[in-house]
């Protein structure tokens, strides 16, 4: 199938691997691929393709494959029959069924018929499963009604969320914890369901994830946000943003993208449904989205708060938001709590004082949002040297021993 893959094919399993067991036991590996190796999957999809092939010509409805997991529509004697051919000839394969972990559903919803498929001598747990229609389920993506795929996401999304997030929020480190809030638990663990599943069948759940992550962040970043500030932090960090994109605003994009890409890569014809408009692609539409509201926000802000928008949108405005707070190479991506809590006030136009104050430098009036700090042409020689004694004394009081 590939002839310039052959070499290291036959590099890679034309003899067994050894694998060493308590650095004495010698096991050879003669069976499958091996574990880790990234064309193992292609490798196997290789193997059983002649069978789905043979599935193929016994005419069902529907026959798609993601490596070992298959999803076939026929009648229920074509059916029978892909199960016996499976069964038979499927070992030789490398793919043994598992009655258990086969389900059989009746696309009719009012039929409740038993399963066809009856094994002798297994128990009720080994049987093939007879999933309602209402309940139908494919590789993690909830195919039945409304209210079964609600609660599902539901559980999937929400289920551990909240405990998960209250350990992020306790960290004392609030740069790392908002780093790991943005790329592990914001909207990135609802991009399977986005891409899969029509935004109005979980609009519910997808209300209050955005609530939960928007609770999180307030909370590391010691500040309430008020709807327009929390606009402004659902932007990309690249539009002045801090990257706490909302559900309910993107999935309906990201279904789109991936209809016409699940389209285009199956070669087939599909009726288009309700809401899907011309192809964009998911990053494509989401930036667009950005800068509809980024520019919505300068339009409704007053020339102070318009030009703190523009500026924060600027290259490398946001750096802090998205850089690794790694002091691998150096400190210079690290900030201290206080420091990133007051950039991110700063940069959200959320107010930093409580009452105006003087410089103490040039004796001007500090508003409540910090601007003067910014440009003040005083020089701050004196405070630099004040706060490096400042720091030294620390060090030294820090390192002695007790």
């Amino acid at each position: 199938m590939f002839p310039a893959m052959s070499a290291w094919t036959d590099w890679c399993y034309g003899s067994p691997t050894m694998l060493l067991y308590d650095h004495k036991h010698i096991i050879e590996s003669e069976a499958g691929v091996q574990q880790g190796d990234p064309l193992g999957p292609l490798y196997f999809c290789c193997g059983i393709m002649p069978l789905v092939n043979d599935i193929n010509e016994l005419n069902p409805v529907y026959n798609k494959w993601y490596m070992d997991d298959g999803g076939i529509v026929a009648d229920v004697p074509t059916l029978l029959k892909v199960w016996e051919l499976i069964k038979t000839r499927g070992p030789a394969l490398g793919l043994h069924l598992n009655p258990a972990k086969c389900e059989w559903s009746w696309l009719n919803p009012s039929r409740t018929d038993a399963c066809p498929i009856r094994l002798e001598g297994v128990s009720d747990e080994g049987q093939v499963k007879l999933v309602p229609h209402a309940e139908i389920q494919m590789l993690g993506v909830p195919l039945g009604s409304d209210a079964f795929v609600g609660d599902f996401v539901g559980k999937k999304l929400l289920g551990r969320l909240q405990s998960t997030i209250s350990k992020l929020v306790e960290f004392e480190d609030s740069q790392s914890a908002f780093y790991l809030l943005r790329v592990s638990f914001s909207i990135v663990r609802a991009v399977h369901f986005m891409r899969t599943t029509p935004l109005h069948q979980w609009r519910d759940e997808a209300v209050e994830f955005d609530r939960t992550l928007r609770k999180a962040a307030e909370d590391i970043f010691g500040f309430p946000m008020s709807d327009a500030t929390y606009a402004q932090a659902a932007l990309t960090p690249k539009l002045g943003g801090v990257g706490l994109r909302k559900v309910v605003e993107h999935a309906d994009l990201a279904f789109n993208a991936s209809w016409h890409e699940a389209k285009k890569q199956s070669q087939e014809e599909w009726k288009q449904p309700p809401g899907v408009g011309e192809y964009a692609p998911q990053k494509t539409a989401s930036y667009a989205f950005d800068e509809q509201v980024w520019q919505f926000l300068i339009d409704h802000s007053d020339s102070r708060d318009a030009q703190r928008l523009r500026r924060v949108a600027q290259p490398h405005a946001g750096g802090f938001i998205t850089a690794v707070p790694s002091e691998e190479d150096g400190n210079d991506t690290v900030l201290r709590p206080r420091n990133f809590r007051v950039a991110v006030a700063y940069r959200l136009g959320v107010p930093l004082l409580k009452d105006p104050i003087p410089c103490p430098m040039c004796m001007q009036t500090i508003n409540v949002y910090g601007d003067h700090a910014t440009c003040c042409t005083f020089s701050g020689d004196l405070i630099v040297r004040h706060n490096a004694i400042r720091n030294f004394v620390n060090r030294i009081a820090s390192d002695a021993p007790v």
